[in-house]
């Protein structure tokens, strides 16, 4: 946490805070809202909003000119931040606008990038010189559980569009999905845990609220969510002990996921005598998510996404290009499973489609860098790294299932985007051979 020289905020310093508050709430609460039909019982929009509406437009358009307002009146902090954020964010934008060149639908691809930029600058926003390293945190708490009271409320007195029937009665709120609401409540409960083991809130409000946000996890009746959120504690709580922070922790790190890895790859050799097959791999966590092998079908569209990858697989059929509903590229693959998939349903083979071999290799560079920089940030502030390690892994892990990396305004996007930045200003805000800021971050 910054500490040095605190002054009070100015009125306009204030006004400025709320706004960057406002911006993190819209980018990381309005996507979840079932902004369709929100009085009735259709669900199929669940995914429309990710390539737009005219609502979501009317939302992030207002949202993303007052971040570039913001980002305009600090345009020399701002300049200095981008200098130090990962390069290989950067890139990622600057190849995907680039694939407008050979996208089969430019004007889509060019929407796209638009939103990279636009979340870009809400994460610049982040990190300006009035606004505390945790403050980031607290709103996206606070946003998550208010999008919580406000499904618990629609159960209450509208059942009918709160309770999902067909999907084993989980509540849904206002939320597109059962599934939407338990990911809300994943991350409403591990940033519910941040903040009391932070004793950043007082127990009187934190427990009460952690239990509320457990209970809503529990009554979406998404085990997905459960066993996410009792995975992220568990990353949490691991990585804020001290240890971690310490000049050894990448060795150890990579020590016990070795260590793990080998000691199950060595009890099944020596039992079957060969090498397990991917089914055998995934078997044991799918049962307990009460999935079927082959993820309910996922694996079928990931194999006929990869022929599509298989006819660009340098550079990508075009940044946003692929899935847009009947008549797009993706039109074989509707004829085949006779419905309309929105996407692969696996966040690394979507992005490999869109953006090619030379776009999924700088997305393997992003996260190489944002994981060293997540390590620097545990000498720096163990906490903040505690709590981003989580999200990192759950993301990671979740778009094996579904696809959220670099798709528009999807609230792992969002998040991964965002933090990548705002960990990337701490940790050059803490290198005194190159701090970037003239001045330090005030205490509000």
């Amino acid at each position: 946490m910054n500490t040095l020289n605190s002054r009070p905020l100015t009125s306009l310093e204030r006004l400025e805070l709320a706004g960057v508050s406002l911006l993190i709430a819209i980018c990381l609460g309005f996507p979840a809202l079932r902004t369709i039909d929100l009085f009735s019982d259709n669900t199929e929009a669940d995914a429309s909003y990710a390539e737009g509406s005219i609502l979501m437009q009317l939302m992030f358009g207002p949202a993303f000119l007052l971040a570039a307002w913001l980002v305009w009146r600090h345009s020399a902090w701002a300049a200095q931040i981008v200098r130090r954020v990962n390069p290989f964010l950067l890139l990622i934008v600057l190849w995907a606008a680039a694939t407008v060149l050979w996208s089969p639908y430019p004007a889509v691809t060019v929407k796209r990038s638009i939103q990279l930029v636009g979340l870009m600058l809400v994460g610049i926003t982040l990190t300006l010189p009035f606004v505390q390293d945790r403050h980031f945190i607290r709103v996206l708490c606070r946003t998550l559980t208010a999008l919580l009271v406000a499904s618990f409320i629609m159960v209450l007195v509208i059942p009918k569009i709160g309770v999902d029937p067909l999907r084993e009665g989980g509540w849904r709120g206002i939320l597109w999905h059962k599934n939407t609401l338990g990911g809300v409540a994943c991350f409403a409960v591990l940033t519910w845990v941040n903040r009391l083991c932070n004793k950043d809130t007082d127990w009187r409000i934190g427990i009460p609220a952690l239990l509320f946000t457990l209970l809503m996890l529990v009554m979406s009746r998404s085990s997905t969510a459960l066993i996410s959120a009792m995975t992220g504690i568990a990353i949490y709580l691991f990585a804020r002990r001290r240890y971690l922070g310490g000049p050894n922790a990448r060795l150890m790190a990579a020590l016990a996921l070795t260590i793990v890895g080998l000691g199950f790859l060595q009890i099944f050799f020596t039992v079957t005598g060969r090498l397990p097959t991917w089914n055998e791999i995934i078997r044991p966590l799918l049962l307990l998510l009460n999935k079927s092998p082959d993820l309910t079908g996922r694996t079928d569209l990931w194999e006929m996404v990869l022929l599509d990858v298989a006819r660009h697989p340098v550079q990508g059929i075009g940044f946003g290009a692929f899935w847009l509903n009947v008549g797009s590229p993706s039109q074989y693959i509707i004829d085949a499973v006779n419905w309309i998939p929105l996407q692969a349903h696996n966040g690394y083979i979507d992005l490999l489609n869109e953006l090619g071999g030379v776009g999924f290799g700088l997305f393997i560079a992003f996260l190489l860098w944002h994981t060293v920089t997540l390590f620097k940030v545990g000498h720096i502030d163990r906490e903040q790294a505690a709590i981003h390690w989580a999200f990192f892994i759950l993301i990671l892990i979740s778009n094996f299932s579904e696809s959220q990396f670099f798709n528009g305004v999807l609230f792992q996007n969002c998040l991964l985007i965002f933090s990548s930045i705002a960990l990337s200003a701490l940790v050059a805000r803490h290198q005194p051979a190159s701090r970037p800021y003239p001045m330090p971050v005030p205490q509000t």
